[in-house]
């Protein structure tokens, strides 16, 4: 609301200065063209807009997709008695066909004889091992593997010199780390 007043009055200043320009200075003639072109005629540059800012085009725009295919089926005259709903009159209901297209007839019998897979026990084993067993092997398959190779890298190596590096948000914190020489003198005397 306070944008609102704000510019609104920031139009009518422009407007008294003569400009008819919002921030009152004058446009040099290749805006003006460019502004004839723009908004068709030269007027207000916002004239096009609602107060509000927004477009009357736009009003309408709830409209333009539709959300509920239901809101067409034709509206039944129900009654209900002793607790069951009645059709009394009206349009008579249309079909599917007739409501969103779907053809209807011809179907084939076997497509949807096919989806019933209850009973069917070589389908149902065949999906199970689509489904759970062949997605075991390959995951097993990719872990072993891999845990082996992390389990390796773990061993300790007999080393003359390690650096622990440490990665930190800003920078990198280096540590050497070397052997001490307590065990060679222990093994010198």
């Amino acid at each position: 609301m306070l944008a609102h007043g704000l510019l609104q009055r920031a139009c009518t200043h422009g407007l008294r200065q003569g400009t008819g320009g919002v921030l009152g200075t004058r446009a040099p003639a290749a805006a003006a063209v460019g502004a004839w072109r723009g908004f068709g005629g030269g007027g207000n540059p916002r004239g096009h807009l609602n107060p509000d800012g927004t477009r009357p085009e736009l009003e309408d725009i709830e409209g333009y997709h539709d959300p509920d295919p239901m809101e067409h089926r034709p509206k039944l005259n129900l009654v209900r008695e002793r607790g069951q709903k009645w059709i009394v009159s009206g349009d008579p209901p249309k079909t599917i066909e007739e409501l969103y297209g779907c053809k209807q007839t011809h179907n084939p019998f076997w497509a949807r004889q096919r989806l019933l897979i209850w009973g069917n026990y070589k389908l149902l084993m065949k999906a199970e091992y689509l489904f759970f067993y062949i997605p075991t092997v390959i995951i097993l398959g990719l872990c072993i593997p891999a845990f082996t190779t992390i389990y390796a890298l773990e061993e300790l190596v007999a080393t003359t010199m390690t650096v622990k590096v440490t990665g930190r948000q800003w920078y990198w914190v280096y540590e050497v780390e070397s052997p001490t020489d307590d065990g060679e003198e222990e093994d010198d005397e």
